[in-house]
């Protein structure tokens, strides 16, 4: 039995629909298990399918599908550190509420500007 499946209740004996719920102890999640939805009798333990798929990768391999071509895998986007020069970064960068503001000229920035003054602030 799955979760939103037709089911007629053993305990209430109406057609309802089972209702995956969260078992409880304490504040500690133990398990899960569905119940009907309209007296809220336990059905049975909730035991969840061993392939299942994340819901990106499905609508990935149904996109592969439609345009008849393998998915590749997953870019992943990652900077050298010499390329990290963002204003926040910067000893020069000052932090206020309102306007954040570079020290060398006073003026305002945007924290994820770059510029070619950048100098890397000490880690504390």
């Amino acid at each position: 039995m799955q979760p939103n499946d037709k089911i007629t209740c053993p305990a209430c004996k109406e057609a309802s629909i089972a209702k995956l719920k969260n078992k409880m102890d304490g504040f500690t999640k133990v398990g899960q298990v569905l119940v009907c939805m309209l007296c809220g009798a336990e059905l049975e333990t909730y035991k969840a399918p061993e392939t299942a798929i994340s819901s990106g990768e499905k609508k990935l391999g149904e996109l592969g599908l439609l345009l008849g071509a393998v998915p590749s895998a997953t870019v992943r986007l990652a900077a050298a550190d010499d390329e990290k020069r963002f204003c926040k970064d910067c000893k020069h960068f000052l932090k206020h509420p309102f306007v954040d503001r570079c020290d060398i000229d006073n003026k305002p920035v945007d924290p994820m500007d770059d510029c070619g003054n950048f100098e890397k602030r000490a880690v504390k």
